[in-house]
């Protein structure tokens, strides 16, 4: 399974979790998928500092584990940044779009990236609170939902994540041990 299609397998599992303008995008992505001179990948969506808040906001949602027995790659390690500029810029609705970059220049404008680690985690704890308040979409939602879609599709992620087994593989009902991390089936590349 290439990332496309576990993009979009996630998309249609969790489809009840992410927002209406989520589901567009990806149902945007599917389009450029299948027809890639659509869009032009060359254009830039975000200024250098909006890609540094980006992804300092991606690292404190999904950080880097480096603890003994755990050294998971974070959000970050994964290419989450780039990923979630590629999607708004190619699959977002102008709407989204404009919302997802007055929270970024919100962010940007408070001096974000010099301010203390917990100082950071509280701005992103009001911009979540205030995001439940609202109806449309925010910075704060289309950056957590498109942050986890990349984690999750990624194959550093998923096997973070999960117990990957590739397929082919024969199938044998196992009884999960507590702490055991779930198993995730896929094809090999």
């Amino acid at each position: 399974m290439n990332r496309r299609e576990a993009v979009v397998q996630t998309a249609l599992i969790l489809g009840g979790i992410f927002s209406a303008s989520t589901l567009q995008a990806m149902d945007r992505w599917e389009q450029l998928a299948t027809h890639p001179r659509a869009h032009s990948a060359t254009s830039a969506f975000l200024t250098e500092t909006q890609r540094e808040i980006v992804a300092r906001v991606a690292d404190l949602i999904i950080p880097r584990l480096d603890t003994p027995g755990d050294t998971s790659p974070g959000a970050i390690d994964v290419g989450v940044p780039n990923f979630i500029e590629l999607m708004l810029r190619d699959c977002y609705k102008k709407p989204a779009q404009d919302a997802f970059l007055t929270g970024v220049v919100g962010l940007e404008r408070k001096g974000f990236l010099s301010l203390p680690a917990d100082q950071q985690t509280n701005s992103l704890k009001q911009l979540e609170a205030d995001a439940l308040k609202d109806t449309a979409p925010t910075f704060w939602i289309i950056t957590k939902e498109l942050t986890l879609l990349g984690y999750f599709t990624s194959e550093a992620g998923i096997k973070a994540s999960f117990d990957y087994q590739p397929i082919p593989g024969k199938f044998e009902a196992i009884k999960i041990k507590p702490g055991q991390k779930d198993f995730m089936y896929g094809n090999q590349a």
